[in-house]
């Protein structure tokens, strides 16, 4: 058994698509909260079918854990399902050091 120190998370950028009662609901207020208080960065916003867009950037086990708080939402929510798909970090737009909401 090796000794040596594992190796840090890898980074990954993710883009989650966000079914349900989701919107009108404080949802992109939560995620933000939630993706600041784990050093995320990337962004959220509402979809025109009602459903909500973000796209997260950081270490894996970081942004999985944000995906867990996700999937439960804020009190009023009701989470149906979360897709996600694995994206290229230039693609996804994403703000050094920021985790906003867009509109």
């Amino acid at each position: 058994m090796s000794d040596t120190e594992p190796l840090p998370d890898a980074e990954v950028t993710v883009r989650w698509i966000v079914t349900g009662r989701v919107q009108g609901v404080s949802f992109r207020y939560f995620t933000q909260r939630a993706a600041r208080a784990l050093d995320l960065r990337g962004w959220v916003k509402n979809l025109a079918d009602g459903s909500v867009e973000a796209r997260v950037s950081g270490p894996r086990s970081r942004v999985e854990e944000l995906r867990e708080q996700v999937k439960q939402g804020p009190r009023l929510s009701r989470v149906d399902g979360v897709s996600e798909e694995s994206i290229d970090s230039a693609a996804a737009d994403v703000r050094e050091g920021e985790f906003e909401i867009r509109f």
